[in-house]
């Protein structure tokens, strides 16, 4: 009798437990969950509009690459349109605030000019989809999405202007509009080639020899 009415008690408490409804997550819980499934859906529309471009990837391709369903994807996004523009806002937003981050503390015009140059290499190697599509497909853009996109890289690009010149001025020298602004293109232009040549397999080894090689070459040229 006492091992029955045991076994009872026990199958009487399960059940109990199981009917009882499960809390609610917190608004913490279910904001974190939101936006794993964003981070989710912008990697994934990343990666298919370098594969593809973004007029040639579909929101349905988006959805089955990132495990959403087609309809569900929509309670997170209005259009292809807007994941293009989150897209490359991620992508600007990782490369400023990391860079501020990271030279928050150092004051070295020389050392900040080679975090930069350490930092945009990184972010383009670590997330090479959304480098391309912030080079290649942004320009499909509308308004207000690409006068933002533009504001925002306006604001890279003199970060980077600037670095040139407080170096070259702590070396004696003042640059002209002119100079400094063939100078950022041609560091721009070696920094965003890399998706071209560097193999990660290969280069992974030499990447801070790599990094280097481009800050000397510039750095030099302000001495």
């Amino acid at each position: 009798m006492p091992k029955e009415k045991a076994l009872r008690k026990t199958t009487k408490s399960a059940a109990t437990a199981a009917a009882q409804p499960r809390r609610p997550k917190t608004k913490a819980a279910a904001r974190r969950h939101h936006d794993a499934n964003v981070d989710n859906i912008l990697g994934s529309a990343a990666s298919l509009f370098a594969e593809k471009s973004f007029g040639l990837a579909s929101i349905r391709e988006i959805a089955a690459r990132a495990g959403i369903s087609f309809p569900r994807i929509y309670y997170y996004l209005r259009n292809k349109e807007e994941l293009l523009y989150l897209v490359a806002k991620r992508g600007l937003e990782r490369s400023i605030t990391s860079f501020e981050k990271i030279s928050a503390n150092v004051t070295d015009p020389s050392e900040r000019l080679r975090i930069f140059i350490e930092n945009h290499f990184s972010a383009s190697t670590s997330s090479p989809a959304e480098a391309k599509v912030l080079l290649q497909e942004t320009s499909k853009l509308s308004e207000p999405y690409l006068s933002e996109i533009r504001a925002m890289e306006r604001q890279y690009t003199e970060t980077c202007r600037a670095l040139l010149t407080d170096l070259a001025r702590a070396n004696g020298k003042e640059l002209s509009r002119a100079r400094s602004r063939i100078l950022v293109s041609l560091l721009f232009g070696a920094l965003n080639s890399i998706g071209n040549w560097y193999a990660p397999e290969r280069d992974d080894a030499d990447l801070h020899e790599i990094t280097g090689e481009i800050y000397r070459m510039f750095a030099s040229a302000v001495r």
